[in-house]
């Protein structure tokens, strides 16, 4: 786990800057029920670490970002949307009898527990941001009722053949398929920090790479050499990449390569910004797909759909009261 950088240890005060608990502070209520500042920091500490690990660290807050809000501003607005959903689908699932029982929370707590146990800084950075057994059981209590609320929606809501069929119609450009599976060997130009190597060292590595592809053209199993020399993480599996389109985030030098290739073909040296390439073509797909192959998808999608729509409602119809002054008031 990337180490996260700051720790938001006021998380764990039991006062705050005026004196008052956290616990009967709420930075939000809906439908009469308080979301408490102490969760709403917890949660707010855990956006902000994803998007900091997502980021390598290098996250300037202050930045606006549209209509003068800042990345700040946008994190604390997203945790707190996302924390009166939450409570909005627990309030109908508690409605519906749909909640979890105690037991099937307590393994949640459990099962978390055990994947941290052994990963002492994981358990420090938690502790910092004062997940405990409390936080914890809110937070699954919430998790679980939101899958149960789901899955029972799903299995009473129909889709008749006539809207998955005009659905088709309408989406279709989205079901022609057009992918390239490859394998790669890489000899990388640059270290684990993304820095740029030497160019003494770049052009050693684009000799190994030349070596290679000796090895290669001269029938050499593609697999294996790629297990032997290449430094991406595939290796361990002889290079191989998942199937990919011409939308999908891979390195324009390498897509561009792969889908310029045919079934087994080998490129010749592919250089991006991470060092480079060997690729070898595995399969090409091309295809108009039926309605009938992607029905049941279309049934998953418009369903998901509906179940959008009637959180959606369920929320215009849940009287919610955000208190800013408080929202502001949070650690960040």
């Amino acid at each position: 786990m990337k180490k996260i950088l700051t720790l938001c240890l006021s998380l764990v005060m039991t006062m705050s800057l005026i004196g008052c608990s956290k616990e009967n502070k709420a930075v939000a209520v809906v439908n009469e029920k308080d979301i408490t500042l102490g969760n709403y920091e917890i949660v707010l500490a855990l956006n902000k670490s994803s998007m900091q690990s997502y980021s390598a660290g290098n996250m300037d807050w202050t930045a606006e970002i549209e209509d003068g809000k800042t990345y700040e501003d946008k994190v604390r607005e997203i945790a707190l949307d996302s924390m009166v959903t939450s409570e909005v689908i627990y309030q109908e699932a508690e409605k519906q009898k749909l909640l979890p029982t105690d037991k099937e929370v307590q393994d949640q707590i459990d099962s978390f527990n055990e994947s941290i146990k052994s990963d002492e800084n994981a358990k420090k950075e938690f502790d910092a941001m004062g997940i405990d057994e409390e936080f914890l059981k809110y937070q699954f209590t919430r998790d679980l009722a939101s899958s149960n609320l789901q899955k029972n929606f799903m299995e009473k809501t129909k889709v008749s053949n006539d809207e998955m069929q005009k659905y088709y119609e309408k989406n279709k450009e989205a079901y022609y398929v057009n992918t390239v599976s490859t394998s790669h060997i890489l000899l990388k130009t640059q270290d684990d920090q993304g820095k740029e190597l030497s160019k003494e060292k770049q052009e050693k590595a684009k000799k190994k790479a030349e070596e290679v592809l000796v090895k290669v053209n001269a029938g050499g199993d593609f697999a294996k050499l790629a297990k032997e020399y290449s430094e991406d993480s595939s290796a361990q599996n002889g290079g191989e990449i998942q199937a990919f389109g011409k939308e999908d985030a891979i390195v324009d030098e390498y897509k561009e390569a792969a889908f310029g290739m045919k079934k087994g073909e080998v490129s010749g040296l592919v250089k991006s910004q991470f060092g480079y390439h060997i690729i070898k073509v595995t399969d090409r797909v091309e295809k108009q797909e039926t309605f009938e192959e992607v029905k049941d998808k279309i049934k998953s999608t418009l369903v998901n759909e509906k179940y959008t729509k009637y959180v959606q409602k369920l929320e215009k119809d849940t009287k919610v009261e955000k208190k800013e002054n408080i929202v502001k008031s949070a650690e960040f």
